[in-house]
């Protein structure tokens, strides 16, 4: 019975009303805090993306959406792409256990924290670049 309050507890605060539309499928726990696109944005400190190191000299562009997962001290435990270009995707997969976040802080206790990135990106002569798109909307 315990097991099952806690599910429906968790699956309650991983989807209020305020943000049910920003975010796709999370690991919510009782010690994992479920952001909205917004919050993920402002938690995000660090993306980068790996260059082409096969010596293409690659040229795209454009944005990727990810569910991350991030833990008590900023460090990326488990990403998933969710839409973008195949080739962003594979660099910026490359790179995600350099990504970082700022700490969740409840109550002055630091937890893990989970939503969805969206990341412009760009490859141009190998060169790479990636940056966090910052949300203008409330949530």
């Amino acid at each position: 019975m315990g097991t099952l309050l806690r599910a429906l507890l968790a699956a309650f605060v991983c989807v209020t009303p305020a943000i049910a539309q920003t975010l796709v499928a999370c690991a919510c726990d009782v010690e994992t805090v479920c952001l909205s696109d917004t919050q993920m944005s402002n938690h995000a400190t660090h993306v980068e993306m790996e260059p082409d190191k096969m010596g293409n000299h690659a040229n795209y562009g454009g944005v990727a959406v990810f569910q991350i997962g991030f833990d008590e001290k900023g460090r990326v435990t488990g990403a998933g792409a969710i839409s973008g270009h195949p080739l962003g995707i594979s660099h910026l997969m490359a790179a995600v256990s350099k990504w970082k976040f700022k700490p969740v802080v409840v109550k002055g206790v630091k937890k893990r924290g989970c939503g969805k990135l969206s990341i412009r990106f760009a490859m141009r002569e190998n060169v790479p670049s990636a940056e966090v798109l910052k949300r203008a909307t409330q949530d």
